[in-house]
């Protein structure tokens, strides 16, 4: 770690951001950058191309499988979430199949724990991707970094390494299918994945390229910036004096152009500090960024080191501390970056950074609505009993793509533990697009940022895309038991069209109420492109009748239940068709469309349900469902259709043929929203 302090305390002697150009001086406009890659980035180039990251895809779904509890848990808060008993999905592969899926897609994100991170008794994984197994091996074996490149860390980590859990982080797409399977035990998991509408520019994972530069990248977290060189940087080095109560602007660049680098240097190292001054950024006139500078560069309980890939925090004993964030932010016309002191003290000698790459791409892309403005949402306060924590509710269009958040709470008694701190139970929800379901639902709070078992305890941690770098137990301002933590997410980045709720428990069923302050990351955009097209109502002879719809020999079935997730105590009450012939029905959309989404509401009582997708008789792929649940039966899912199979069109004639050794195919509705953000 020495070495790191010397480089980042060294920033404002030696330009450590490319160019050796100081202040604010004019530069030559950079030539228009045509862009060799899609607005979707696949594979290794989710890191390789970390500049554009701010581009937002029309055709990705990002999906979660995991081990929660399809009961939603009890309310008894002396006992534990039973979140380790999703169990398997079907038999098969190595033993026990724990996801799968049919057409493009990419696994970005495995994670286990069971045994206090010890998982020997998983035994086998088996990764098959296009039917061919990439990898097969001892899960322990794997996670210790045993297969070598690119399965070695911090692409990957065992317990030691991510307290208390294992993941991989290997991005692997695939074109046809995916299959994850262990041999047997299975405990605590999720898998976090991407859906592709086509599989255009998906080449399948081989574990043959060890990405040699992507694991050097990602093993320089915190001390360099990981996106590609830029020419032309221009950077403005500021020292101020920042008084009490007053706000300050630090570097007002014009555009087109992107925020390449943020460095800020406070002349001690003082919680007060990382808490009490505030980072203000505007975009095109937009207050997009105004946040504490602590949870912002990921040390929200005060002075602690942080490295991770797009920020860092890195303190000096008895001195200052560093700050740095890499997140890339373009602008189209202008940019302005305050600091705000919201403490009665002044803070002299204050130094910054700012490093901006003219670039003319930005304005019609941001224009266009292709790229997202840098967001950042803050906020803090008690939680409220029976509701989750709120990282973002978005309305828009946009991509989730990480978090700091900071949780100050009590340890209580429980069945399990004398001091437990419980509100660690808490398990994330991810809504998008007005689902009624979650996309994501997890297993725990620390399990989300991908260690276990309360982080072990506690152990610091702070990897490129996770860490817990903070944690306190009655001391230096803490009452009880706080903790620090953050995942990004870049490859599972959380796409949405017209919206994104985001929330995380706070114990099980939101049982306990502990201080939480959180800042979240996004790309976002004001407008929706998803606008509603038809709907179809299987139960209704009107609907049926207007829609030309049939499904042979279907029975029909009245259903009350719940949806799972944060609704999963109201009741709801419809009609449910059961039917294993195939199913047509005509739908009305905008001729102007740039793909649609099919959406179902159905029963998931009986899981692995599968239905080939064809419009106007051409084969749109295989809609698979595996998940099930027998408490909360209700499910919303959704199928993207690409825009090549109906651009143009004003009707189009869909045809579902369930999959005969598989469930039942069920549906109470049908809607079909049209997208409107070209690829």
């Amino acid at each position: 770690m020495p070495e790191v302090v010397r480089a980042l305390s060294t920033m404002f002697a030696v330009p450590l951001l490319g160019s050796a150009a100081m202040g604010p001086a004019s530069a030559a406009p950079a030539e228009p950058v045509i862009p060799e890659l899609g607005t979707r980035l696949v594979g290794w180039d989710t890191y390789r191309r970390l500049d554009r990251l701010p581009y937002l895809s029309a055709d990705t779904q990002t999906l979660q499988v995991s081990s929660f509890d399809r009961s939603g848990g009890d309310f008894d808060v002396s006992t534990g979430n039973r979140n380790g008993t999703g169990g398997c999905l079907a038999s098969g592969g190595a033993g026990c199949v724990i996801a799968e899926d049919r057409g493009a897609g990419e696994v970005d994100s495995i994670w286990f724990t069971r045994d206090g991170g010890n998982v020997r008794a998983l035994g086998t994984i088996r990764i098959e991707l296009d039917g061919n197994p990439v990898v097969d091996a001892p899960v322990q074996a794997l996670v210790d970094g045993a297969l070598g490149a690119p399965f070695r860390w911090p692409l990957v980590a065992n317990a030691a390494q991510s307290p208390g859990g294992v993941y991989v982080k290997v991005p692997m797409p695939y074109r046809q299918s995916m299959r994850i399977s262990v041999t047997s035990n299975v405990e605590y998991y999720h898998i976090d994945y991407r859906k592709f509408a086509t599989a255009d520019g998906v080449s399948t994972f081989s574990p043959s390229d060890p990405a040699l530069d992507v694991l050097a990248m990602l093993g320089a977290a915190g001390t360099m910036d990981p996106k590609p060189e830029m020419p032309g940087l221009i950077h403005d080095r500021r020292s101020v004096d920042l008084g009490a109560h007053t706000e300050l602007t630090v570097a007002e660049p014009a555009g087109p152009g992107m925020i390449s680098a943020l460095r800020l240097q406070l002349p001690e190292s003082a919680d007060q500090l990382l808490a009490g001054v505030r980072l203000r950024i505007e975009f095109d006139g937009r207050t997009m960024v105004d946040s504490p500078v602590g949870e912002f560069f990921g040390a929200g309980l005060g002075v602690s080191t942080v490295r991770s890939l797009m920020f860092a925090t890195i303190p000096q004993a008895g001195g200052p501390v560093s700050l740095a964030e890499w997140w890339p932010m373009p602008f189209a016309r202008s940019a302005r970056i305050c600091l705000v002191n919201t403490t009665d003290d002044p803070v002299p000698g204050l130094d910054s950074e700012v490093a901006t790459t003219p670039d003319p791409q930005w304005a019609p892309a941001l224009a266009s609505g292709r790229a997202g403005y840098f967001t950042a949402r803050s906020h803090a306060g008690p939680t409220i009993l029976g509701q989750d924590w709120l990282f973002a509710d978005e309305q828009g269009h946009g991509k989730f793509v990480g978090v700091s958040h900071t949780m100050r709470g009590s340890r209580i008694t429980t069945s399990f533990s004398a001091e437990a701190p419980y509100f660690l139970e808490g398990a994330e929800r991810v809504y998008t697009d007005g689902s009624a379901s979650p996309q994501w639902y997890g297993t725990g709070t620390e399990d989300f940022y991908e260690g276990g078992w309360y982080f072990n305890n506690g152990s610091r941690y702070s990897a490129p895309l996770t860490g817990q770098p903070d944690h306190r137990v009655a001391t230096n301002g803490c009452t009880d038991y706080c903790v620090a933590a953050y995942r990004l997410l870049l490859a599972d980045a959380i796409d949405y069209h017209s919206g994104i709720r985001f929330g995380i428990e706070h114990g099980k069923r939101n049982l306990v109420q502990p201080y939480y302050s959180s800042t979240a990351f996004l790309y976002t955009q004001p407008n929706d492109t998803m606008t509603r097209s038809d709907d179809i109502n299987p139960a209704d002879p009107v609907s049926r009748l207007l829609h030309g719809y049939t499904d042979g020999a279907a029975t029909e079935h009245m259903l009350i239940s719940e949806y799972e997730g944060s609704e999963d105590t109201r009741p709801v009450i419809g009609f449910v068709r059961f039917t294993r012939d195939t199913i047509t029905f005509h739908v009305l959309i905008g001729p102007d469309n740039h793909g649609i989404v099919l959406r179902r509401m159905s029963d998931q009582g009986d899981g692995y349900q599968s239905a080939d997708v064809a419009l106007d008789g051409a084969p749109a792929g295989n809609w698979l469902q595996p998940r099930s649940n027998t408490s909360h039966r209700w499910l919303e899912d959704a199928y993207l259709v690409p825009e090549s199979l109906t651009a143009g069109k004003a009707l189009v004639t869909v045809t579902l043929t369930p999959s005969p050794s598989t469930a039942p195919w069920t549906a109470g509705h049908y809607r079909i929203d049209a997208l409107t953000l070209t690829h």
